[in-house]
């Protein structure tokens, strides 16, 4: 005898199989006695199943379109807000705040750590007109810092 149909045996009675399986399980069927009660047993079950459970309600598919477009709806709406243009914006913003804090502080312990005034930053823009003087490159050789700290009123001719 072949092997038993046991899991075709369901869809077997709710028309669910090929034709070719449909023919394979009901040639099983008539030539197995214990295959044909198990089909009985399920049939009647199969039954119960559908009486206990009713028919299903009718499908408004109306309604359901509505619902879904609702809800697909919402789902843009909440994916959106943060890719209009004042979120974006407004990262790009503070993205560019806080490049240039870092880049600033990285130069301020670079450079010793004391922030440029906008006076020095501009003095430093002429230095290369300040290593043309003699004097300034001679500065290094002063030792008296009363001398250093007095060079305005040495050059105007005042004596401190």
């Amino acid at each position: 005898m072949a092997k038993h149909p046991d899991t075709d045996l369901v869809p077997y009675l709710r028309g669910e199989l090929a034709p070719a399986e449909r023919e394979r399980v009901a040639r099983h069927l008539e030539e197995c006695p214990d295959c044909r009660q198990d089909t009985e047993q399920l049939r009647d079950l199969l039954d119960q199943v559908a009486r206990s459970i009713g028919q299903p309600p009718d499908v408004n598919w109306a309604r359901y379109r509505a619902e879904l477009r609702e809800k697909l709806d919402a789902r843009r709406a909440r994916r959106a807000w943060w890719w209009s243009p004042v979120p974006v914006a407004l990262s790009a913003g503070v993205a560019g705040v806080l490049l240039l804090v870092a880049v600033w502080t990285g130069f301020q312990m670079k450079t010793g750590g004391e922030p440029f005034t906008p006076e020095e930053a501009s003095l430093g823009s002429e230095l290369g007109l300040l290593q043309e003087y003699q004097v300034v490159e001679q500065l290094d050789l002063l030792e008296d810092l009363d001398v250093i700290g007095n060079l305005d009123g040495l050059a105007a001719g005042r004596p401190s």
